[in-house]
């Protein structure tokens, strides 16, 4: 328990703040609380601790934390662009103020900024971004606390997913595709569950065609989700289609096609959206096509924990968006039967 008083610290108007000297210089640090316990408790905390590194600005401090990411395998590139987006927007609306500035004020803010103009779901999103940057700067010595941990998130209700494409649309899709190099996308798609980057990164390698599996690992250029490998069975309508239609090379799809200055080094968005719309389907996405693949393996009594390595997602994500779909378990009867 705290007792007694810490010299030095003062309340300005309704926050406690904490003088202290450095090198023969008083400096003054705002304990960010109105709680008179909570101020000594920080306060003994700056007492105790070693002297903040020297920050440098704000955007310079992300691109630090970013390689650092990248560099240890915790970001692919395409999240770390992802991240620097949300950290660039939390830097511009504190001023670009150094770590050691930013307040649980500075992170509400932010928050509540982000919910006008976001889903929920994304704002949150944000917000552990942020949370996992302050870390590091608390961990780099470049502030001593992280003042996300103050802010209280709203609770988001969890849906399951709810569109998907049966089994009849996705085949229907698959055999009225207009030329193979769409037909390979929708059947990677609807019959492995891979990710549009997959979809556009996959290598023959990946394929093998007398095991009918396909193994989506990292290459020269792209690293899996979360890094870890996965394996995928092959349907033998995929697998006969690619016989026919060939493994070439170094990419199956759009080979002679390499990496620019986008985001993907071939992108079939218009006219995957284009024959969407033709079909009558727009709401058919390439991430729809993924859940669809585990919506009809659920569908047909597949267990949730293969279908979740196959996706190479957490099975209590799968749990809660497919579970459902799974066909009459006749097995509560065990426990009713009279």
């Amino acid at each position: 328990m705290l007792k007694g008083r810490v010299k030095g610290v003062y309340l300005r108007g309704d926050t406690y703040w904490f003088a202290k000297q450095v090198k023969g210089r008083r400096s003054f640090v705002s304990l960010e609380t109105n709680d008179y316990i909570t101020a000594l408790r920080r306060a003994r905390e700056i007492m105790d601790s070693p002297e903040l590194q020297p920050a440098q600005s704000l955007i310079a401090e992300i691109d630090r934390f970013l390689s650092h990411k990248y560099e240890t395998n915790r970001y692919s590139k395409m999240s770390a662009q992802s991240k620097r987006s949300c950290l660039s927007m939390f830097a511009d609306s504190v001023k670009n103020a150094p770590p050691a500035s930013i307040t649980a004020y500075h992170c509400k803010a932010f928050y509540q900024a982000a919910k006008a103009r976001v889903a929920a779901s994304t704002a949150e999103s944000y917000m552990f971004t942020l949370r996992s940057f302050l870390n590091w700067c608390v961990k780099e010595n470049l502030c001593r606390r992280n003042p996300v941990l103050e802010v209280q998130l709203d609770r988001i209700d969890r849906k399951g997913r709810t569109l998907f494409a049966d089994f009849d649309l996705a085949q229907r899709l698959i055999e009225n595709a207009p030329n193979d190099d769409l037909r390979y996308i929708l059947f990677c798609g609807f019959h492995t569950g891979m990710r549009k980057l997959e979809i556009i990164e996959a290598v023959p390698d990946w394929f093998n065609l007398s095991a009918r599996t396909v193994e989506i690992r990292a290459t020269a250029t792209f690293r899996p989700k979360d890094r870890d490998a996965r394996t995928v069975p092959l349907t033998d309508q995929f697998a006969e289609f690619l016989k026919r239609w060939g493994l070439r090379l170094p990419y199956v799809l759009q080979p002679d096609v390499v990496q620019g200055s986008h985001r993907y080094r071939f992108d079939f968005r218009r006219a995957f959206s284009d024959y969407m719309n033709a079909q009558g389907v727009p709401w058919v996405t390439p991430h729809v096509m993924r859940h669809s693949f585990a919506s009809i393996c659920a569908s047909k009594g597949i267990d949730i924990y293969r279908i979740a390595t196959w996706l190479g997602d957490d099975v209590r994500v799968v749990q809660r968006h497919y579970a459902k779909l799974r066909p009459d378990d006749r097995e509560i009867m065990k426990a009713f039967r009279v």
